[in-house]
């Protein structure tokens, strides 16, 4: 029995021994495994850093290269459109900017030709500069295609040691025109009511705290923000409040999310709220040094001296031309122009005319003198019953005088533009533009199609404008501010009459895309198309 004992203890002692052999040998592959694992995933974390870090350089490298397109100066055009030689003189310039900006101490070599799949071009491309951290850079080319040269394509390409990201976007050679980012812009007060839609955003630089920029009423709507170059500390200083607040300064809203409002609101439509201390930027179209339109009085037939002459008032009495308003009013000796349809026409300054039921093709140039504000070389024009298939033009007035260079539409004005201007409806810079009432049917040929631009404009009855509303005139020497009116009639304080069908439905719409008309001179810019980032 002790010896079968014993061999059974030693063939145990055997299994054991096995057994701890073949557990060392998987926890030791384990262990390698692990350390495998760990290193691999060390790596993996390092190969991902360093494509972050990659791809935040090359985020880097493309705001330097909107930075750098957004900061230089190039020089402006009064057209509508930019010539090649512009677009070449832009790409010279950006191309000379970036070789001296000494961006990062590097030193940036000329512009050289290139040819890819996509055609030839000029490029001009950095030295890699240093994104903060060791081994990581990035480098920014600018480069654009001879088949399209207003476009400049920006391509960043970021690096950390051996892995590269690149990104890119387009950016379009064009003219500044902020002025369209706003369905209304005026250098005055602006008076909203009726059934008015703003379909956007609307500024005023009126910057006289002691009267209130806006006046705004309950029946109107502005889907959008009401934007003022007044501080709320300006505001609260005064007897009045454009929006109710609380002790914090904040819009008041109900239990329900509905803006409270109160009587001393001089602001009563539905808004998206209002943003105080706007920086007035010099926008193109805002004063009168940016407007010449000489463009559009060459190759024009005169309009002749009418032998039918009447005399009428400005402002008149209510429903009566021929009576004044009051003892302001200023008498005018018509030239009365009836059922004539007028192409490509030039009306001479000092006929004060009346068109009766006539119909405009192409351009319509009311000429005035640019410096003169007497009667006699100015043009005080009314439009009754008629149609506007083209634009309307004026000489720009350097002087403004609402009352001898004012553009007024009684009766059933209907505005169906097929011309090809359709940058504006009415460019009439110092000049009192009053819409009276449209054509009473609301219909799709009533429709004003681009700006609206005069030195005060005031819009009734009915209109479907898809455009931006630009009174250019700046008011504030006057106590009474000359006021943009949007659906007021002289019911409400704002018109100079009040006809027939003055009441009805407007709706105001910017057109963002839309270049600015011929006419008004802005700067050229260099603008980033950000549906157009691609990362690859």
């Amino acid at each position: 029995m002790t010896s079968i004992k014993k061999l059974i203890c030693r063939m145990r002692a055997g299994v054991a021994l096995l057994l701890s052999m073949i557990f060392i040998a998987v926890f030791s592959a384990l262990a390698v495994s692990m350390a495998a694992m760990s290193g691999a995933n060390v790596q993996l974390a390092s190969n991902q850093h360093k494509i972050n870090a990659a791809l935040l350089a090359a985020q880097s490298g493309l705001d330097c290269g909107k930075y750098i397109a957004g900061t230089i100066s190039l020089g402006k055009t009064g057209y509508n459109y930019v010539t090649d030689a512009q677009a070449l003189k832009v790409w010279l310039d950006l191309c000379q900017y970036v070789q001296t900006s000494g961006l990062d101490g590097q030193i940036v070599g000329p512009a050289t030709r290139f040819t890819d799949a996509a055609g030839s071009g000029d490029q001009i491309v950095t030295s890699p500069l240093n994104f903060g951290s060791a081994n990581v850079n990035f480098t920014v080319r600018f480069y654009r295609y001879d088949s399209d040269p207003r476009t400049i394509k920006l391509q960043s390409t970021g690096t950390d040691g051996e892995v590269t990201r690149k990104i890119r976007m387009e950016m379009k050679i064009t003219k500044d025109r902020s002025v369209l980012n706003y369905a209304i812009a005026s250098r005055g007060r602006m008076w909203l009511t009726g059934d008015t839609t703003i379909h956007g955003d609307v500024f005023s630089s009126w910057n006289r705290a002691d009267i209130p920029p806006y006046n705004m009423g309950s029946d109107s709507t502005v889907l959008g923000t009401i934007n003022t170059v007044l501080t709320l500390e300006q505001i609260q200083a005064e007897n009045y409040q454009l929006e109710t607040l609380d002790e914090d300064g904040n819009p008041m809203f109900d239990e329900n999310g509905n803006r409270i409002y109160s009587p001393a609101d001089e602001i009563h439509a539905y808004h998206e709220g209002i943003n105080y201390g706007q920086p007035y930027q010099d926008m193109p179209g805002m004063k009168i040094s940016d407007y010449n339109t000489d463009c559009y009085n060459a190759g024009l037939t005169s309009v002749p001296t009418s032998t039918v002459k009447v005399v009428e008032y400005f402002p008149h009495a209510a429903s009566n031309y021929s009576l004044p308003r009051d003892g302001s009013s200023t008498s005018f000796t018509r030239n009365v122009y009836e059922n004539q349809t007028l192409t490509n026409a030039l009306l001479s300054m000092n006929r004060h005319a009346l068109f009766r039921n006539c119909t405009f093709e192409g351009v319509l140039y009311i000429n005035c003198s640019k410096t003169s504000t007497s009667k006699s070389y100015c043009n005080n024009v009314r439009f009754e019953d008629c149609t506007f298939n083209g634009t309307i033009i004026s000489n720009v007035p350097q002087p403004f005088n609402w009352k001898n260079n004012c553009l007024y539409f009684t009766g059933e004005a209907t505005f169906n533009n097929q011309s090809g201007i359709q940058e504006a409806t009415i460019l009439a810079p110092h000049f009192n533009v009053n819409l009276g009432n449209t054509n009473p049917q609301k219909s799709d040929n009533n429709v004003l199609t681009g700006a609206i631009v005069g030195g005060i404009v005031d819009v009734r009855g009915n209109a479907q404008i898809y455009g931006t509303i630009v009174s250019m005139a700046d008011t504030t020497p006057y106590s009474s501010g000359y006021v943009t009116n949007i659906g007021a009639t002289l019911d409400d304080g704002g018109s100079e009459t009040t006809e027939l069908g003055d009441i009805g439905v407007i709706s105001i719409t910017p057109e963002v895309e839309k270049m600015l008309p011929s006419g008004i001179t802005s700067p050229i810019i260099i603008k980033p198309l950000q549906n157009t980032y691609c990362e690859g």
